[in-house]
């Protein structure tokens, strides 16, 4: 699974133990939503004027991605989940590039929760999923 995602360059699977699920793709692929339009609403008439001449704009897109975090061992994981976090928890954006959908994203990091963790963490490989949310300040700038 190495060579899918990347975060400021370094692959996720081989630096973090670490897999972005597949539902996370679908908010990511989604398009950012437009700013509402400028509307006018005159009494005489009937219905509305809508600003059909100015540049449409987009709204900031926030969302999260869920990802997967494994370890060999307990120690193994809180090093991938700690090295994850401390990669995407700074003041700066980070870059998330994902190769099989070709693009890149600059993002800032807003928090994460554990939503749901396999069984046992002691008892051979730990695993657990974290949503990671996210703030993508300009998405028209995905490249």
């Amino acid at each position: 699974m190495n060579g899918l995602w990347y975060i400021n360059g370094a692959d996720l699977h081989a630096s973090y133990g670490s897999y972005i699920t597949k539902g996370s793709y679908l908010t990511i692929m989604s398009p950012p939503k437009p700013r509402r339009r400028r509307e006018y609403e005159y009494h005489d008439e009937t219905g509305m004027k809508v600003d059909d001449e100015s540049i449409l704009s987009y709204e900031p897109y926030r969302y999260t991605i869920k990802v997967l975090v494994t370890g060999s061992s307990l120690s193994g994981f809180w090093a991938n989940l700690n090295g994850l976090i401390a990669a995407i928890a700074t003041p700066e954006e980070f870059t998330l590039s994902i190769t099989d959908l070709g693009i890149t994203c600059n993002l800032f990091y807003e928090g994460a929760r554990c939503i749901s963790k396999k069984g046992s963490m002691s008892n051979g490989g730990a695993m657990a999923i974290y949503e990671i949310s996210v703030l993508e300040k300009d998405p028209t700038t995905r490249y």
